[in-house]
């Protein structure tokens, strides 16, 4: 009599969820998602923007509160990882506590399936964007955050909101909707940083897909995870067959 073992369960990555109390539909199609998925997940990777701004783990927001009791909830059976984007950044220990997940770097690497997976936000390999890079790395410096950080959270979210306008205006301009993209150069900066990376997996352009590139004469996959708006999201799952795109609702 042959035994069969339970196959492993998969992984999964969603990223740019842009959550507020302003998105009623896609934070009860989140949290579904995570009922769904309960138990049934050895892993969730949130691969940045799961708010549409955190300006402060003292953000005493109604979808700040169900995130993070939802996000526990799901911790209990499986673990999650968050990395930042360019909407969260300033999500700290604190509330990753709350949520009961792991931050990571910007870049971190994994192993799954015997696959070796580069995970990212995505927005640094957009190196046309030159505009945007230096922002980016102005709002990334600690020092800036820490002085952020400082200033009353009322402060902090007209600060924000300001900074969310400004963008908006400035993807109507079709040049610059052009730029907002990973690039080439990006990628293979991000290979030579990563060389051993067989996929690479990440969020931000709200242009999913899948990419095919070569480095070093080997063949790198690169998944752009689907952006959630108009009551709709999505999803990668990673399992013994390989990576697979899924949209939500299902």
């Amino acid at each position: 009599m042959s035994v069969s073992m339970p196959a492993p369960m998969p992984i999964l990555f969603i990223a740019d969820l842009h959550l507020s109390d302003h998105t009623p539909g896609l934070n009860a199609l989140f949290a579904r998602f995570l009922r769904d998925w309960q138990g049934k997940a050895a892993a969730l990777y949130i691969l940045g923007d799961l708010f549409d701004a955190w300006t402060g783990d003292d953000d005493d927001s109604a979808t700040a509160a169900q995130v993070a009791q939802q996000l526990a909830a799901f911790a209990a059976d499986a673990p999650v990882y968050f990395i930042a984007g360019n909407r969260d950044f300033l999500l700290g220990k604190r509330y990753a506590a709350q949520c009961h997940m792991t931050l990571l770097p910007e870049n971190q690497m994994v192993e799954y399936f015997g696959k070796t997976i580069l995970l990212t936000h995505g927005d640094e390999m957009c190196t046309d964007d030159v505009g945007y890079l230096r922002y980016r790395k102005i709002m990334r410096n600690p020092i800036v955050q820490k002085i952020l950080l400082s200033l009353p959270f009322r402060t902090r979210k007209n600060i924000a909101a300001k900074l969310r306008a400004a963008s908006r205006e400035r993807k109507k301009q079709p040049e610059n909707y052009a730029i907002a993209d990973v690039t080439e150069h990006g990628v293979q900066a991000a290979l030579g940083r990563h060389p051993h990376a067989q996929i690479i997996i990440h969020g931000h352009t709200h242009r999913p897909a899948c990419h095919r590139h070569t480095f070093r004469g080997r063949e790198i996959t690169r998944y752009v995870l689907q952006d959630w708006h108009d009551g709709k999201g999505g999803y990668l799952l990673l399992d013994e067959s390989g990576v697979h795109a899924h949209g939500l609702p299902e």
